[in-house]
C-alpha cells in the first residue's frame, strides 16, 4: 500500500493535486471520520486558491460543512479548529518548499497533527477510492474567500502572551508566505519597533528568503537586536541576534530555560529528533532537562509529547512546539517566547548552550534513490563504521517532503566534521548510483556477486608476493595496495588509499582504512583511519590511529593507546593506555602509563610539542598549550600546565606526606 503522507503530510507539484485527486482524499476523510465539521485555509501560492476551491466542492458533494478561513498561517489554521470546535482541520500548504509545490495537512479537533496510524489508514482509503475510476472527482468546486480569519488567532496569542517590546528592534522575514503580517502586529502590540520584509507573494513563497535560507536574514538583520524568519506557513522559525543564527536546537533551550526561571519544568523532559545537535542535548542536561530523541517530523515529536506529558520540543529547523499554548508548531509563538527572554535577561538568555560543530549536506536522489537509502544495509554499514572510527555521529535520511537525502555529521571538531560528511555523502552518492546503473549486475560488496572482482583483488596482490590467509575472511578493497612480503591474517578490514609496504602485517581483527602501514611494521587488533606508520614499527593491540596520526619509524604503540593529529618521532614507546592529540613527540621519547595530552580548553584545540629523548612517566595531564625541552623528564602522576626546558625535571604534585601514627596491632611475639 503506498503512504500518500511525508513527514509532513502530503505534498507533491500542485499540478498532482487533481480534482479526483482530492475527491479521493475528501472521500477518506468523510469515511474515516464520519463526515467530520472542516476549517480550511491556505497560505499565498498561487495554486492554493484553487486547490481550496476543489476541496471545499468535494466535501460539500459529501455532506460536510466546511468553514474557510483563507489565507492564515498554520498555527492560526491549528487554533480555529481547536477554538470553533470543528473535527478536522486542513491546510493548504507546502511548508518551506517552492512556489511550485502544494500539499494538505490535517489537524485533530485539538490543532495537533494527525497521528501517524491516522494517516495510514487514510491513505489505504485514498488508494481505494483512486482504483475506482470516476467517482471521487464528480462534484462542483466552491470558490475559495478572499478574506481572512487570522484576527482570531492574533486576539488568541494576545491572550495567552504578555511581554514589554518597547525600545526592542526587530526584523521580520516573511519568506513571502502567511506568517510575516500576523507577526509584525503581535510584536507590535507589544511595544517593539518592527521592520517586515517580503511579505505574502505567492509566487516568490520560500525564494531565497524565510526559515529555509537563514543566510539572507543574516545580512538583512543589520542592527535590530533580534531578527526571525518564517517559512511559508509560519510553523517554523530562525533567529539571528548579534550576527548569529540561532538554530532551533538553541532557540528550545532559551524557551525552556525561561520556562524553568518563570516556575519550573513539569516533567523536566524535552523531545527532539535524531537530528538535534548532542552538544545541545548536554546543554539541556545542565538544565537538569533530558531529551527524548525520535525521527524526523514534528508529528513525531507531537506524538512523543504526548505519551511523555512533556509541555516542549521540536525540530532542529525551527518547527517547536509548546504545548502550554497551542498542539503544534507555531514559528511566530516560538519567535515571540525567545524575543521575550532576550528582552528579561539579554545574552544570559543563551548562557550554558553550546553545539558540537556540524556538517550537513543534501544529495539530489529521485524515489529510487530514496528507496534504497531506507533499505540498503550497506549504507548502515558504512554509517556504523564510519562513526565508530571517527569518533562522530552522523545521520543520512531520505527527505520526506523533497526530493533529496540529507546527511548530518557532528564531531569534537570542525575538520573532522567536514571529513566525514564528504566522505559520507560520497559514498552514498556512488552507492546509488551503481544500483540503479547496474540492476542486472549490481556490485554488493558483501553478497557473492563480488566474487568477481574479490579474486581479480587476491590475484592482483599474490602477483606482486603479497599473502592473504584465509581469504574468504577478509575484506579488502579493489584500490587497496599491497606489495611484496606483506601479509593479511583473517578478519581483517582493508580499505580506501590502505598501503601495505613490503614486509608489513596486519593481524587478525584490525581495520585499515586510507592508511600506510610501513615497511616491517606489525598491526594487531587495531582501528587505522588517514593514518601512517612507518618503517618496522608495532602497533597494537587495540590501538586507534586516528586522521593525522604519523607514527616514525621503530616506534612502539601498545594496547588502547590512541593517537589523532599528531606526530611520534623515531624510536618513541607509548606503551599502554595513552591518549596522544595535536601533538610532535621528539624522537626516543617515553610516554608512560595513562598519560593524557589534554588538547581541548572547551572552546579551542591547542598543540603540546615535546622534544627528543623526554621522559613522561605514568599517569601524567599535559595541559596544552605546552611545550617540552629535549631530555625533560615528567615524574609520574605530574599536571604539567606550564613549558618544561631542556633537561628539567618536572615533579607537578603534591608532595606525599607520611605522619606517625599507631598500627592496627602490635606484631606477635613468636619466642618464648
Amino acid at each position: 500500500m503506498k503512504n500518500y503522507f511525508g513527514t509532513d503530510g502530503i505534498r507533491g507539484k500542485a499540478e498532482s493535486f487533481t480534482p479526483s485527486f482530492i475527491g479521493a482524499v475528501v472521500a477518506a476523510i468523510a469515511e474515516y471520520y464520519n463526515k467530520p465539521d472542516i476549517v480550511i485555509g491556505r497560505d499565498p501560492r498561487l495554486s492554493g486558491s484553487e486547490i481550496t476551491a476543489l476541496f471545499k466542492g468535494a466535501a460539500g458533494a459529501a455532506g460536510m460543512s466546511v468553514t474557510d478561513a483563507g489565507m492564515v498561517p498554520t498555527p492560526a489554521l491549528a487554533f480555529l479548529t481547536e477554538k470553533r470546535g470543528a473535527g478536522l482541520g486542513v491546510m493548504v500548504s507546502a511548508s518551506h518548499n517552492p512556489p511550485e509545490y502544494n500539499g494538505l495537512k490535517l489537524f485533530s479537533g485539538r490543532g495537533a497533527k494527525i497521528t501517524t496510524a491516522e494517516e495510514e489508514a487514510l491513505s489505504a482509503l485514498i488508494e481505494k477510492e483512486l482504483e475506482t475510476p470516476g467517482i471521487s472527482g464528480e462534484f462542483v468546486k466552491t470558490e475559495a474567500n478572499e478574506y481572512s480569519l487570522i484576527e482570531e488567532y492574533i486576539a488568541g496569542v494576545g491572550e495567552q502572551f504578555s511581554a514589554d517590546f518597547r525600545g526592542m528592534k526587530v526584523v521580520l522575514d516573511g519568506g513571502s508566505g502567511a506568517a510575516g503580517g500576523a507577526a509584525a502586529k503581535l510584536f507590535s502590540a507589544f511595544g517593539a519597533e518592527v521592520e517586515l520584509l517580503n511579505d505574502a507573494n505567492g509566487a516568490e513563497i520560500n525564494v531565497g528568503t524565510g526559515a529555509a535560507h537563514p543566510e539572507y536574514l543574516l545580512k538583512a538583520a543589520g542592527e535590530a537586536d533580534i531578527a526571525f524568519a518564517y517559512d511559508g506557513d509560519g510553523d517554523r522559525v530562525m533567529c539571528v541576534r548579534h550576527a548569529r543564527i540561532l538554530s532551533g536546537d538553541e532557540m528550545l533551550y532559551i524557551v525552556l530555560k525561561n520556562m524553568i526561571r518563570s516556575g519550573g519544568l513539569e516533567p523536566p523532559v524535552a523531545v527532539g529528533t535524531i537530528m538535534t545537535n548532542y552538544g545541545a542535548e548536554e546543554s539541556l542536561k545542565g538544565l537538569g532537562i533530558s531529551l527524548l530523541r525520535t525521527p524526523v517530523g514534528d508529528k513525531f515529536v507531537s506524538e512523543a509529547m504526548e505519551k511523555t506529558g512533556a509541555k516542549a520540543g521540536g525540530e532542529r529547523s525551527g518547527h517547536l512546539i509548546f504545548k502550554d499554548y497551542l498542539n503544534t508548531g507555531d514559528g511566530i509563538l516560538t519567535s515571540l517566547l525567545v524575543a521575550k527572554a532576550f528582552s528579561e535577561y539579554g545574552d544570559e538568555a543563551r548562557e550554558g548552550y553550546f553545539e558540537f560543530p556540524a556538517a550537513e549536506g543534501v544529495l539530489p536522489a529521485t524515489e529510487e534513490g530514496k528507496k534504497l537509502m531506507r533499505v540498503s544495509p550497506e549504507i548502515d554499514a558504512f554509517i556504523a563504521a564510519e562513526s565508530a572510527s571517527r569518533g562522530v555521529e552522523i545521520i543520512a535520511r531520505p527527505s520526506g517532503t523533497e526530493p533529496v537525502i540529507r546527511v548530518k555529521a557532528e564531531a569534537r571538531d570542525t575538520e573532522t566534521a567536514v571529513l566525514t560528511l564528504n566522505r559520507t555523502m560520497a559514498y552514498i552518492e556512488s552507492f546509488i548510483k551503481s544500483k540503479i546503473k547496474n540492476k542486472a549486475s549490481e556490485i554488493d560488496l558483501t553478497d557473492t556477486q563480488n566474487q568477481g572482482i574479490k579474486q581479480e583483488t587476491l590475484e592482483r596482490i599474490r602477483l606482486t608476493g603479497g599473502v592473504v590467509i584465509a581469504p574468504e575472511l577478509c575484506f579488502i578493497s579493489p584500490e587497496v595496495v599491497v606489495k611484496k612480503g606483506a601479509v593479511i591474517h583473517p578478519f581483517t578490514v582493508l580499505s580506501g588509499a590502505a598501503v601495505l609496504e613490503e614486509g608489513a602485517e596486519v593481524k587478525s581483527f584490525s581495520c585499515i582504512r586510507d592508511s600506510v602501514v610501513g615497511e616491517g611494521s606489525v598491526v594487531s587488533h587495531t582501528v587505522a583511519v588517514g593514518a601512517k606508520i612507518g618503517k618496522h614499527s608495532s602497533v597494537g593491540p587495540f590501538a586507534f590511529l586516528r586522521p593525522g596520526a604519523v607514527i616514525g619509524d621503530g616506534v612502539r604503540v601498545g594496547d588502547f593507546v590512541e593517537i589523532k593529529n599528531a606526530v611520534l618521532g623515531d624510536g618513541v614507546k607509548a606503551a599502554h593506555l595513552s591518549y596522544i592529540g595535536d601533538a610532535v613527540v621528539g624522537d626516543g621519547t617515553n610516554v608512560g602509563c595513562g598519560t593524557v595530552f589534554a588538547n581541548y580548553d572547551g572552546a579551542k584545540k591547542h598543540r603540546t610539542e615535546v622534544g627528543k629523548g623526554a621522559f613522561i612517566g605514568c599517569n601524567a595531564n599535559l595541559i596544552a598549550p605546552l611545550k617540552i625541552g629535549d631530555g625533560a623528564f615528567i615524574a609520574g602522576g605530574s599536571t604539567v600546565t606550564e613549558d618544561v626546558g631542556a633537561g628539567e625535571i618536572c615533579f607537578g604534585r603534591s608532595r606525599q606526606v607520611n605522619k606517625p601514627g599507631k598500627s592496627r596491632g602490635e606484631p606477635r611475639d613468636t619466642e618464648k
